[in-house]
């Protein structure tokens, strides 16, 4: 097994109390250096190691004072470490420049993490972050398959090696459909994301991709279809319309059907996004397999809906003190959630205003919630908040960084002097929304 050098170490971020890393001493701000005088490279070299009786570890404080300790525990403890990073020697960053990439598309000067380029395979295992796969060494290809690293979650957006190759802005234009069958046949299961742009994947090119991927068998376990999504800084590439959108959603109704014949599984996934576009309902839970693609957009609006009817069977009839809260989100998610406020709304003792803020940082194209700009939230609140309002809910989603902060970096407190109200972060699920108008009413 072959471990990089990293001379700066994993830095510790904290340590779980009643662990092993607590009694004997380590502290957040300590270096782990080496695991039984290897360098991990990551969480997952990390674990590898640890998965043994006997652990030397070496440690070196942010004095300078460098430790060894040797230490016996059962084969499957853990020491209760966390890290700063999931990765101790940097990212492996992306080298493509994609025609639709988002960063690309974002004016300067907004929370800086956004500018990230990461296209690291390890993150895509303990994150569930998309990768191309273009960056890959033959020693990385054989480290996947030697850990194990199942399942991946890889944007192919087409088998086509000159399309894909367009696609990505890279020379790269090996196909994509080898690699994906090796790692198939060494036990690893694929997560596929399509990023649909009119006029370049869509049509007999999108048939083309989901018949290769579904042709690859147990390799594949998914895949995602998503519209592009574009800034007012984007010149060049078309969104998704209505009337496309309801036609990449009769072609996925009929490869469901298929699939789920030949199979026993849909395989194939349409994003909530192209159904809010289309006016479609949402498939039945059912259709979504396991939802594996959640933390891609799709299922989430069907998730939200099955969790609803269950808190809606649980409301109370009336609650006191009276609370009144505004609640901020994107305008993609409102026919979502306004049939839950205006169910909360009918508790007695219960104002709930559902307030949809304009993507003005952005550009109108731009509807989810998690990239909602405080700047904007202040905008369009304006005089919403004179008024006797309890507090403010902001999805947590939108913040991001250390300190939170919303995408142009302004920070909740920031946002709770602007409005001259409380500001309180929160989860956008059916409970967490009836929590903060229901308080100690919170439904089961």
């Amino acid at each position: 097994m072959h471990l990089s050098p990293d001379p700066a170490g994993a830095v510790i971020a904290d340590v779980r109390p009643d662990s092993i890393a607590a009694a004997i001493g380590l502290e957040p701000g300590d270096r782990l250096l080496t695991l039984n005088g290897l360098r991990p490279r990551d969480l997952l070299d990390y674990k590898w190691i640890l998965a043994t009786t006997g652990v030397r570890l070496r440690v070196v404080r942010p004095s300078g004072e460098d430790i060894v300790y040797d230490i016996e525990k059962p084969e499957e403890e853990e020491l209760g470490l966390t890290f700063t990073s999931p990765v101790f020697d940097g990212v492996m960053t992306c080298t493509n420049r994609c025609v639709f990439c988002f960063l690309d598309q974002l004016p300067p000067g907004l929370r800086t993490g956004l500018y990230l380029r990461d296209d690291d395979y390890r993150l895509s295992i303990l994150q569930g972050n998309f990768v191309t796969l273009t960056n890959l060494t033959e020693g990385d290809i054989l480290r996947i398959l030697e850990y194990r690293l199942s399942p991946l979650y890889v944007s192919v957006h087409s088998t086509d090696p000159l399309v894909r190759g367009a696609m990505l802005g890279s020379d790269r234009r090996k196909p994509v459909l080898p690699l994906l069958a090796r790692l198939g046949e060494g036990g690893v299961r694929v997560h596929a994301q399509i990023v649909i742009c009119p006029g370049l994947n869509d049509g007999p090119v999108l048939q083309r991709t989901v018949e290769d991927l579904a042709g690859l068998g147990e390799a594949v376990s998914s895949i995602g279809l998503v519209p592009v999504g574009l800034t007012r800084y984007r010149s060049g590439l078309s969104a998704v319309e209505p009337a496309q959108a309801k036609t990449v959603l009769q072609h996925v109704e009929t490869w469901q059907r298929v699939f789920r014949r030949e199979r026993g599984i849909s395989l194939v996934h349409a994003a909530d996004e192209l159904y809010l576009i289309a006016g479609k309902p949402l498939p039945p839970a059912g259709r979504y397999d396991d939802f594996a693609q959640l933390e891609n957009g799709i299922g989430l609006a069907r998730r939200f809906l099955v969790e609803s009817g269950e808190v809606l069977a649980g409301l109370p009839e009336k609650i006191a003190p009276v609370r009144r809260v505004l609640a901020v989100t994107g305008r993609l998610a409102v026919p979502v959630l306004a049939p839950l406020v205006r169910r909360l709304n009918l508790v007695q003792g219960v104002c709930f205003d559902l307030v949809p803020v304009p993507n003005r940082l952005l550009g109108d194209t731009v509807t989810v919630a998690g990239l909602l700009a405080g700047k904007d939230i202040v905008a369009e609140l304006g005089e919403r908040t004179r008024g006797d309002w309890d507090q403010v809910l902001v999805p947590s989603v939108a913040l991001g960084g250390d300190p939170p902060a919303f995408i142009d970096g302004m920070t909740p407190a920031a946002l709770e002097r602007e409005l001259g109200l409380p500001v309180r972060a929160g989860g956008t699920g059916p409970r967490d929304l009836a929590a903060s108008v229901l308080g100690g009413d919170r439904p089961g």
